[in-house]
């Protein structure tokens, strides 16, 4: 064997197939495989007990990087069992001709890091080692079993079979009296293949599982040539659904929906089988406690249809966790064994299995007298393949040391202080969410790219940085605190259900698109993230997100939402109005509509007189309303106990600069004039703005101070102060997320129509910003205007004006509206009202010796 590679890939199944022909054959890469087991088919080389089959459409599952593959092969059934996948596999390892790079039988021992050579020794179990420049891991998730936790298995007089090792030759229970263990994805496919046979069986049951039908056929040989001719149509939108298969898109919130519509939608996806009772029921089964129990009510009725006896089906039924917070299952005829009188299901949790003896397993209440004992107990799952291979990294650091309290990785595929080591669908990767053939596709051919290039660039090493690693995993673990799975207590998605293995963040959870468009972005701005022999990049932006943000840009690419670059003005408009579903609903408040001028004004309870706060609402003044402020306007008017009146300015392009602009200083004079008649007092007065409305009151206060209008304080929140500014920000999230530079720009034109940039228009312009009224700045971070709003900030410190300034991390331009779905948008209502609280107060915060408000926040 040749000792010295470009690749080394572990592991022949979906993904190391697919490595070895991309590096190969595509990259013209030296390219070495190993694989444990005799033969290419990975996880369905090793799992043939009877049952075993996947939960993914046939045609999903499967390769959709060949045109050639996907016409030349048919599937048989809808769901494909074992035996069809594994001749799938190995017809593909063969028309690729990728046999010849791998050495079947033969299983990586370790990996050590060599410094000084920048390449990784193997070691291999028959004591040989070669070298490679890069190793791939393609040892999927599940494919370290369980060590199994039952003592005494030496003392038994009959077998005993591990699901994910079992025996080539077919295994004949008939006439026998077998036990499972187990009943989780493994056991309820097998459960009733096992009853079929034996004598008699029991089930020995810890936890119980939502299982919904799979629906399973056999696929009529006229539609199966019909599927593999018009592949492209069967499989348009794949990888845009959260999940990876091109289901109909879901109705909505669940708990928005009447009993009677959720029944009628649950029942239609029970009846069609598999994820679509998952996928394409409600959007927020995943993420919402209350829908969620809507779904796991219905199944549990559904069981207790099924299952005859009441007290097996409320043993069948679970209630410890909520539906999908585990892998869902998907069975046939599972229910209905319990039906059978040579079937019994014991409850281990009330009467716990103590040991394996010669003749069976006894429980803490008796003995049960098996011949055979079958043992579905699940798998050390996305790091247990990882630590077996035992990598020794940079400074001889180990993956099991490093990975103690849970596994750090950036985007699931390479970890910190192993260079050149990559994993496909690793621990934080899109795949425990998302129909593994296809995850895995994006993954090698992202890692292609990747290579290619370093390669291009005469790189020895390629390391994701400790930051991007760190940001990455404060997302996937932030991502997951938003949805339901931490709520099971012996989920695999969590590591817990391997005793002494950390409870941690194994998964990312904001589903396929979102995980593609962070890795576009990746690749799109150099592979930032990973430092090429040490050159460290800066951290995506999509990275950066506050998670709550990053699942409203999920839901948004989801709904194929389109950039506001790409919409017509008509199309803006609805957009940025579509954002009031966004928001909380707002208190009670008194509102009066005003004719004239054009607004909306919002007294809170009390006897007054209040302060008043002239209010600007965002939209690039182009769109938004006092209806899309309306929430905002109200919770500031009782949280900070001031009047907020909420200005119906004219939009452009129809009423271009200045129109904009003079109503707001019009509604000024008027509350100056007459807010007294509503229960204002019209010397307490200050202006406030989001977006384009913040550029409108930052001019506004410069127009009040040179008119003589006094103001108490002016509130910018994330401003547009300058069509022409040139900052880092607008350079780093010049494409978002949410709102682009060009977006921007389109919105600047419509409103300036070609007029000259005057203080009026960019405030940062003006002469001097001396004896302004003072500011609360607030900034996000992944915004372009960021920069322009703090450097401003920055600009009426330095003329001696009282400001505080906060920007708050992970957040985006235009978040102020969306308070129901990000919850720290609560901090920016807050800072907004402490601050009106503080200039409003018994002190003169307008002078400039003010000392309760800092320079800086």
């Amino acid at each position: 064997m040749n000792q010295e590679h470009d690749v080394v890939v572990i592991g022949a199944g979906f993904a190391g197939l697919y490595a070895v022909h991309k590096f190969r054959d595509q990259l013209g890469l030296r390219v070495q495989g190993f694989e444990a087991a005799d033969g290419p088919g990975g996880t369905w080389w090793w799992n043939r007990y009877p049952g075993a089959r996947c939960d993914f459409e046939s045609v999903h599952y499967s390769y959709s990087f060949s045109a050639d593959l996907q016409r030349e092969w048919e599937w048989t059934e809808r769901f494909a069992a074992q035996p069809e996948i594994l001749a799938y596999l190995e017809w593909v390892a063969d028309r690729l001709d990728v046999r010849r790079s791998f050495r079947f039988s033969t299983k990586v021992a370790g990996l050590t890091w060599d410094e000084a050579g920048a390449r990784w020794s193997v070691a291999l179990d028959d004591g040989s080692h070669c070298t490679a420049r890069f190793v791939v891991t393609c040892v999927g998730n599940l494919s370290v079993p369980k060590e199994p936790e039952l003592p005494g298995a030496e003392n038994f007089a009959g077998e005993i079979y591990q699901t994910s090792r079992w025996p080539h030759d077919e295994v004949d229970f008939r006439g026998m009296r077998v036990g499972v263990v187990g009943t989780g994805s493994t056991g309820i496919q097998l459960i009733p293949e096992i009853a079929r046979q034996a004598a008699h069986l029991t089930v020995f049951q810890r936890t119980p599982n939502f299982a919904a039908p799979l629906r399973n056929a056999v696929v009529e040989p006229a539609e199966r040539r019909w599927n593999a001719e018009n592949h492209a149509e069967v499989r348009r939108g794949t990888r845009d659904s959260f999940l990876g298969a091109p289901y109909p898109a879901p109705s909505g919130p669940a708990r928005a929906a009447s009993s009677e519509e959720r029944r009628r939608i649950y029942d239609e996806y029970w009846a069609q089988g598999g994820f679509r009772f998952v996928a394409s029921t409600f959007d927020d089964l995943l993420f919402d406690e209350e829908s969620n129990a809507t779904a796991a009510d219905y199944i549990r009725e559904r069981i207790r249809e099924r299952v005859a006896d009441p007290a097996t089906a409320d043993l069948l039924s679970p209630h410890d966790h909520p539906y999908a917070s585990k892998r869902p299952p998907f069975e046939t005829d599972y229910y209905e064994t319990f039906n059978l009188e040579h079937v019994d299901l014991v409850d281990v949790r009330s009467a716990p299995i103590e040991r394996i003896v010669e003749k069976g397993l006894r429980t803490t209440e008796r003995l049960h007298e098996l011949d055979a004992i079958v043992l579905a107990t699940g798998f050390d799952a996305a790091t247990g393949p990882l630590l077996a291979l035992a990598p020794v990294g940079r400074d001889g650091q180990t993956l099991d040391a490093k990975w103690v309290d849970g596994p750090n990785t950036y985007l699931g595929l390479q970890t910190a202080g192993f260079p050149n080591l990559f994993m496909i669908t690793g621990p934080l990767s899109a795949a425990g969410l998302y129909n593994n053939p296809l995850a895995i596709e994006d993954h090698v051919d992202f890692l292609g790219e990747l290579l290619h290039h370093a390669l291009e660039r005469d790189a020895r090493t390629i390391e994701a940085t400790s930051e991007a690693e760190y940001r990455w995993g404060a997302l996937c673990t932030g991502l997951l605190g938003h949805t339901v799975i931490p709520k099971a207590k012996s989920s695999w998605y969590m590591g817990a259900n391997i005793p002494g293995k950390p409870r941690a963040t194994y998964l990312f959870a904001g589903g396929a698109p979102l995980y593609r468009a962070i890795t576009a972005e990746v690749a799109d701005r150099g592979y930032v993230g990973f430092a090429l022999d040490g050159q460290a990049t800066r951290i995506p932006p999509m990275v950066k997100l506050d998670p709550s943000v990053a699942l409203a840009l999920g839901a948004m690419l989801l709904q194929k939402v389109k950039p506001l670059d790409q919409c017509t003005l008509e199309e803006s408009r609805a957009m940025i109005d579509s954002l009031a579903v966004l928001q909380e609903p707002g208190p009670e408040a008194r509102v009066t509509n005003l004719q004239y001028p054009p607004g909306r004004l919002y007294r809170p309870e009390g006897t007054g007189p209040f302060p008043v706060v002239v209010h600007c609402h965002g939209g690039g003044w182009v769109a938004g309303s006092v209806d899309l402020a309306d929430a905002f306007c109200r919770r500031v008017a009782v949280e900070a106990g001031v009047m907020v009146l909420s200005v119906d300015y004219r939009l452009a392009p129809e009423h271009p600069f200045p129109a904009a602009l003079d109503d707001v200083l019009e509604s000024l004079r008027w509350a100056r004039s007459h807010v007294a008649e509503f229960g204002g007092d019209p010397e307490r007065l200050a202006i406030m703005g989001d977006s384009a409305g913040g550029n409108l009151a930052a001019a506004t206060a410069l127009r009040a101070r040179d008119s003589g209008i006094r103001l108490s304080g002016q509130v910018l929140v994330y401003p547009a102060l300058d069509p022409d500014a040139s900052t880092p920000s607008r350079t780093e999230f010049v494409d978002g997320p949410f709102i682009s530079v060009a977006a921007g720009e389109q919105m600047w034109h419509s409103y300036l129509k070609g007029a000259e940039v005057t203080q009026l228009a960019a405030p940062p312009r003006a002469e001097s910003l001396a004896d302004l009224a003072p500011a609360l700045v607030l900034t996000v971070e992944c915004d372009p205007l960021r920069d322009e709003g703090e450097d401003y900030a920055d600009a009426l410190a330095a003329a001696a004006v009282p400001v505080v300034r906060r920007r708050f991390d992970g957040l985006v331009h235009g978040v102020l509206d969306m308070s129901a779905i990000v919850p720290r948008v609560a901090e920016m209502h807050g800072a907004i009202s402490a601050f009106l609280g503080e200039i409003f107060g018994s002190v003169d915060a307008s002078r400039p010796d003010h000392d309760t408000v800092s320079a800086k926040g």
